[in-house]
């Protein structure tokens, strides 16, 4: 730890143009070291800045990745970490020093500038392609010219169901238009079995602008997914999978088996089920826990492939923002027993004993590399959507192989798992799994493990990485071809930069410094700078439930879309009593209650504030006669709509009120 501290002090130091003096061999002295201020970046799709340094101490704010931040100080932290004192725009706190990245050096490399120049690309991409390739001189970045307008794409990623974020994002992450959000009930609506919610055309505008990920490791969001024998490696995807089910074992038919080798297992063992994890069986997953991610998220029935897809993976850590890191759908659902006997094959049971082996033990690894090899693309990539897909433990309903409507068919990348025709997520995953192919090349039914992950390698690999969706990115946000904005493989809108960091553990310092190629979308009419995620937190409804005036009725009668009303008043009323109430309990009102009322126009805004912060103003235009009411309009306060009489003498006076004519 201590070294790794010295290394990280010198590397400030170094970009803050001082020299480095004699070896730092304390703590102290690396506090010391960064009394001088330093820039530094997030890196973290989104961060949690707490009041002190620790988890334990409260969140005060969140910052979005590549937001710009300056460290003023660090110590060691009341969870063994080491937490940076940070300043920013809006504030400052503490971050652990492992998601704020150092200052990369760099100098002009005049062959490195003119390939910028002939890509193409704009001038705001460019400082993060020189640090990157101050660190990685071989990797190759190629512009993608999509000739579309950045005002053309947003709109329609924004369109309800394309976009989705978990419930339990931060409230300017879900979307606030029409038929997203129930301003009466200041709910958002639920789609994908109640888990998730439309999201707000903002934080779409973040996660699809590549300027905000030109760094490590979100760069492999844009990574060309093509399966590439010299880089992607055996000993990559164990590196990769580490921690999952799918390190370990699965259980395979060895007639027919595409893998060579295995172990046999003894006919007594035959009646296990094919998932076969270095525990020796599948544990409830953890959702939403330290980092684990389960399940999917439907993208619609738009192609003859319909994948929920996959979602976010990131680094364990509870500074990662709660809610952002699951993505949607049927993964994790369904966890049955995996001690379950095999059916047998006429549905007779468990599978008849026999006196030699038919099962086989092989490891998941070997099976994704065959995949890589018939499908042609990258194992990593592979590995990184079964384990989205499926959750860190495998636990989903998918790929049990006990599911008592369709024994021993399983799913491993929920192609066509989206709820329809009555048929929830898992049942219709696993339907399509056990049809028949039309033209046999992606090996379906899947009756095992082997054809399932293989064939299922075979039939993403034809649908998207062939037909130009070859970026976790694209795969994501189309916007090529002539499907643009549909056949999206998932809806959760950070799924392709955190597929990407996943992806990218898989890589070795010797891959890294291939020539890896990335290829990076460029629109026109883009914003100068990136956009920033929002940050907001609460609820956004800044709506009244009624306005309501003893005595009197408002033109046009309440709504709470009409932020704008009109009244007229005779020279004897001298004040109103305004009753305002808000739809939801966190907003707060003010301008309401008793109000005096001067002679002429005059007007009483009441001031509706949200939990979010964001306000909302209704207008009441008054119009008051100088002498005695006579029931005429006032010809200088427009025209008149509208005569009406009070609404009566409140409750315990006598008499009555003189009538009031509503001024348009």
């Amino acid at each position: 730890m201590t070294g790794r501290l010295l290394r990280r002090a010198a590397c400030a130091l170094l970009a803050a143009g001082i020299a480095f003096a004699p070896p730092l061999t304390s703590l102290s002295d690396i506090n010391t070291a960064y009394a001088a201020e330093w820039t530094g970046r997030v890196s973290a799709t989104s961060l949690n800045v707490r009041s002190g340094p620790g988890t334990s101490y409260s969140s005060v704010a969140r910052l979005s990745n590549n937001a710009e931040v300056t460290v003023t100080s660090q110590e060691s932290g009341s969870d063994g970490h080491i937490w940076y004192k940070i300043r920013w725009s809006g504030g400052e706190g503490y971050a652990r020093s492992d998601y704020i990245r150092q200052p990369v050096a760099y100098t002009t490399d005049a062959d490195f500038e003119n390939y910028l120049n002939q890509q193409g690309f704009p001038e705001s991409y460019k400082n993060g392609l020189r640090e990157l390739h101050a660190q990685y001189p071989n990797w190759v970045f190629t512009a993608q010219h999509t000739g579309l307008s950045w005002n053309e794409i947003i709109p329609e990623e924004s369109k309800i169901g394309r976009n989705l974020v978990h419930k339990d994002s931060i409230s300017s992450w879900k979307s606030i238009e029409e038929g997203a959000y129930d301003w009466d009930t200041s709910t958002w609506a639920p789609l994908d079995g109640n888990a998730w919610n439309p999201a707000s055309r903002e934080i779409i505008m973040h996660y699809m602008d590549p300027r905000n990920f030109l760094t490590e490791p979100y760069i492999f969001q844009f990574e060309l997914q093509s399966y590439n024998e010299a880089t992607q490696t055996r000993d990559g995807v164990v590196k990769l999978v580490e921690g999952t089910f799918l390190a370990g074992d699965a259980i395979v038919p060895i007639e027919g088996s595409m893998i060579s080798g295995g172990t046999p297992i003894a006919p007594t063992d035959n009646t296990q089920p094919g998932n076969n994890s270095s525990s020796g069986q599948s544990q409830p997953s953890s959702q939403g826990s330290g980092g684990a991610v389960v399940g999917s998220g439907p993208s619609g029935p738009d192609s003859g492939y319909v994948n929920s897809g996959p979602g976010v993976i990131t680094a364990q850590s509870t500074d990662i923002q709660p809610g952002v890191i699951i993505s949607p759908g049927a993964g994790g659902s369904g966890v049955s027993e995996t001690g379950a006997p095999q059916p047998a094959a006429d549905g007779s049971g468990t599978t008849a004993q026999s006196t030699e082996p038919v099962m086989k033990s092989v490891p998941y690894v070997d099976i994704i590399m065959e995949a890589a090899r018939q499908s042609g693309v990258s194992p990593y990539v592979l590995a990184s959507m079964i384990v989205q897909e499926q959750g860190r433990d495998g636990s989903s309903g998918l790929i049990s192989g006990t599911d008592s409507a369709y024994p021993g068919i399983y799913n491993f990348f929920n192609t066509g798992a989206y709820a329809h025709d009555g048929m929830g997520v898992v049942e219709a995953g696993l339907n399509y799994a056990s049809q028949a192919s039309s033209t046999g090349t992606d090996l379906r039914p899947w009756n095992s493990i082997e054809k399932a992950i293989i064939g299922g390698a075979i039939a993403y690999g034809a649908n998207y990485v062939n037909k130009g969706q070859d970026t976790f990115y694209l795969k994501k946000f189309n916007v090529q071809g002539s499907n643009k904005y549909q056949h999206q493989y998932m809806t959760n809108v950070p799924a392709a930069a955190s597929e990407g960091a996943k992806v990218s553990e898989a890589y070795n310092g010797d891959i890294k410094s291939t020539a890896l190629v990335f290829k990076i979308p460029v629109y026109t009419d883009m914003p100068e700078t990136a956009c920033a995620a929002p940050t907001i937190d609460g609820s956004p409804n800044n709506k009244l439930k009624l306005i309501s005036i003893d005595g009197f009725n408002l033109t046009p009668t309440f709504n709470k879309d009409t932020t704008e009303y009109s009244l007229i008043v005779d020279s004897s009323v001298s004040s109103l009593n305004i009753i305002a109430q808000a739809i939801d309990s966190e907003a707060t009102v003010s301008g309401a209650g008793t109000v005096d009322i001067a002679t002429g126009i005059s007007s009483v805004t009441i001031s509706v504030t949200a939990g979010n912060g964001s306000v909302r103003n209704y207008v009441i235009n008054i119009s008051r006669s100088a002498g005695a009411g006579t029931g005429a309009a006032d010809p200088n306060a427009g025209t008149v709509q509208d005569v009406v009489s009070p609404v009566g003498p409140s409750e315990g006076s006598s008499g009555s009120q003189p009538s009031i004519i509503i001024i348009g």
